[in-house]
């Protein structure tokens, strides 16, 4: 089997899985870039397409099923062959031969039913040929959920609070690929001399707004970056920096991280305190994402801090234990969706009201661990007042002070509110979405 054709397969079953099986997208790229033994340049092909499908998946589907005689799909696996062909031939730089050609090949080795291969050549040709005609509708909701492939219930949202030209600006920025960023690690190399070596081995790269992150321009993954294999660095978003800067943690302080896996703020956390973690603890509910963490701590070479896997609304901690809590609370993450494509396709406009709750209830419970005088930091990766704006009603329903930011280092156009939460959007800022707020007990 030629290389392209099993790229392509693996592409087509990561598609059907994700979609319509709910797998995390990393676990099902991983599992079918081994079944068919992808090399690096094929797995990164793959990608290209999954992500790209999911990413337009709306768009597409609004013109293919001009050309299915029932406007429906035979099969799911046929649905993410015929969408994966439609992406390849409207988005890359493949030729509408190719596309159609390697489609109908990879459904022959997937022993397709010969009507699903005989439609999905049909089809593709068909789109190949109308798919630049395509018009849409004139109301602003319909014409940007379609355009750019999000849900109508949130792109009313968006409208509402942002208007049209934020709100537009955002959904294009959430179809484009995201910077790959990378946090250097301070205990192994100064990010000086980190820049020094990267420049004589002839990488290319980006320097950010934080002086120990950076991003990396060159077509690589993390997995074979050489100085991500030697621990010199972790791939985090600079957003999420955001809130261990707050934090501002120290070795003498009982530090508790809620929420923690798979440990990329708790890594930079114990990166800050020097690998002095005696006093530092972490939790989260899922033991088998504890596991990554670890891994990643051996990985970067740095002391393991206190990892415990329990829950972050009703820990086993005793009151007023801890001088400083992080709260990296679960939410809809509607703020990556540039790296989660799929997410909008998962969420519903109830599932805000779900994690604000849980949200809630963290907040409850970081109250009952904190000392008097002791700082909490609540941290998303959304947008949405719903979680955001109700997680900063509650914490100052316990009574406790939102905080003025005074960090020098944090740019003033991702404050709010007076100073007094941190926002970062994708479009205006480059940066994943992200909300961040601090309060003193």
């Amino acid at each position: 089997m030629k290389t392209g054709i099993k790229s392509r397969i693996s592409a087509i079953l990561s598609l059907d899985k994700i979609y319509y099986s709910h797998w995390d997208s990393a676990d099902a790229v991983d599992t079918f870039s081994q079944k068919y033994a992808l090399d690096d340049r094929s797995k990164t092909f793959a990608l290209e397409i999954i992500f790209g499908v999911l990413k337009n998946l709306k768009f597409l589907d609004y013109i293919l099923k001009n050309f299915l005689a029932t406007g429906k799909y035979p099969s799911k696996k046929c649905a993410m062959a015929i969408r994966a062909g439609a992406f390849q031939i409207a988005f890359m730089n493949v030729p509408d031969y190719a596309a159609v050609f390697s489609t109908v090949e990879a459904l022959k080795s997937l022993k397709r039913h010969k009507r699903e291969i005989s439609l999905a050549n049909a089809v593709l040709r068909k789109f190949a040929e109308k798919w630049k005609d395509v018009k849409f509708p004139d109301d602003s909701v319909k014409r940007l959920s379609l355009k750019y492939s999000h849900p109508e219930w949130l792109v009313k949202r968006w409208l509402g609070r942002f208007g049209e030209d934020f709100t537009e600006k955002f959904l294009a920025a959430n179809n484009e690929n995201p910077p790959k960023y990378f946090r250097i690690n301070i205990l192994k190399i100064s990010p000086k001399n980190f820049i020094a070596q990267m420049e004589r081995e002839g990488y290319s790269f980006q320097r950010t707004i934080f002086s120990e992150y950076f991003e990396l321009r060159d077509r690589i993954s993390a997995a074979n970056f050489k100085p991500f294999r030697d621990g010199l660095v972790s791939v985090q978003d600079c957003a999420f920096a955001i809130p261990v800067k707050v934090l501002s943690p120290y070795a003498d302080e009982k530090i508790l991280e809620i929420g923690a896996a798979p440990g990329g703020k708790t890594a930079q956390i114990a990166e800050i305190l020097q690998g002095d973690v005696e006093n530092f603890f972490a939790i989260d509910i899922i033991h088998k994402r504890n596991n990554l963490i670890v891994q990643n701590f051996r990985r970067l070479g740095i002391n393991i801090p206190n990892i415990i896997t329990g829950n972050g609304k009703k820990s086993p901690f005793r009151n007023g234990m801890f001088h400083k809590i992080l709260i990296d609370a679960p939410c809809s993450s509607l703020g990556v969706l540039r790296r989660h494509p799929e997410i909008r396709w998962r969420r519903r406009e109830r599932d805000l009201k779900k994690f604000a709750k849980i949200q809630m209830r963290m907040i409850y419970e970081a109250s009952r661990l904190l000392k008097s005088g002791g700082m909490l930091v609540f941290s998303t990766c959304t947008t949405e007042p719903d979680e955001n704006e109700y997680a900063v009603k509650t914490i100052s329903a316990l009574e406790m002070k939102i905080l003025k930011i005074h960090d020098s280092t944090i740019p003033e156009k991702f404050l709010g509110d007076g100073g007094r939460v941190i926002r970062t959007f994708p479009h205006r800022d480059n940066l994943d979405g992200s909300f961040t707020v601090v309060a003193r007990k």
